[in-house]
């Protein structure tokens, strides 16, 4: 059985400093976090935030080219032909996403954390034996948040002097001699420096909930993310080559 309750008598960390602490010293912030289990306002600031963030760079004539270019390019990245009607229908589309993207950043936001929230806790307590509740597997999902907001400020600038909605952090960016349609850029792609910061912060959370230790659940994680992106990256390449 796991110990998912400790050190109750101790006072919460206030918001700024889970904040701060989540980006310097995860561990230490974790165990106040699944100590007293609150995950609003985090998950409510990296919600507003990205969408916030997508809203001003839409806004602008770089941003909605920039959201045009990108339709383009996954359509043509999983095997369909952007002809001048479809690029056409893309364009009028661009013209209401500076209201869509957004609203979308702020329900799909939350429900993406809770479903990610129940899953996590189905497994873990599953394959742990772990008694943690789901209010706690919230709070520790939710305070990924400080990794989502750092991601925010610094790709869209990035992206808006790029001109290009695609992340400036993915692997593939490291290697522009690649094919641009091949297999190992569409899995290069699909991993990000800052996903991977995300992972590795919340395997530290879990493993302050369940009493274990960081590493074991940390390749977890990362074995879990490489097998998706793998999945992603063949499906790309099946559809690009029977296009």
């Amino acid at each position: 059985m796991t110990q998912t309750a400790v050190g109750a008598d101790a006072a919460p960390k206030s918001f700024l400093a889970r904040f701060t602490g989540i980006l310097f010293s995860p561990r230490e912030t974790y165990e106040s976090v699944v100590r007293h289990d609150g995950w609003v306002g985090m998950l409510a600031l990296s919600t507003l935030v990205a969408a916030l963030s997508m809203a001003a760079l839409l806004s602008t004539d770089v941003g909605r080219q920039a959201m045009i270019d990108q339709s383009v390019s996954t359509m043509e990245s999983w095997g369909r032909t952007v002809d001048d009607a479809a690029y056409a229908a893309i364009e009028k589309q661009s013209a209401i996403s500076r209201y869509v993207q957004p609203i979308a950043i702020l329900i799909i936001g939350p429900v993406m954390t809770f479903i990610i929230g129940g899953v996590l806790l189905g497994v873990f307590n599953a394959l742990l034996g772990g008694d943690a509740r789901y209010k706690q597997m919230l709070a520790v999902v939710a305070h990924t948040a400080p990794v989502s907001v750092v991601q925010q400020l610094f790709t869209v600038p990035v992206n808006y002097f790029r001109g290009s909605l695609s992340s400036p952090t993915n692997l593939s960016v490291f290697f522009p001699m690649l094919e641009e349609k091949s297999f190992l850029v569409s899995l290069l792609g699909a991993i990000d420096l800052f996903l991977i910061w995300w992972v590795f912060v919340l395997a530290i959370g879990l493993a302050v909930l369940y009493r274990r230790k960081t590493r074991p659940i940390a390749i977890g994680l990362f074995v879990t993310y490489g097998v998706i992106a793998l999945v992603l990256a063949l499906a790309k390449s099946f559809f690009t080559r029977g296009a």
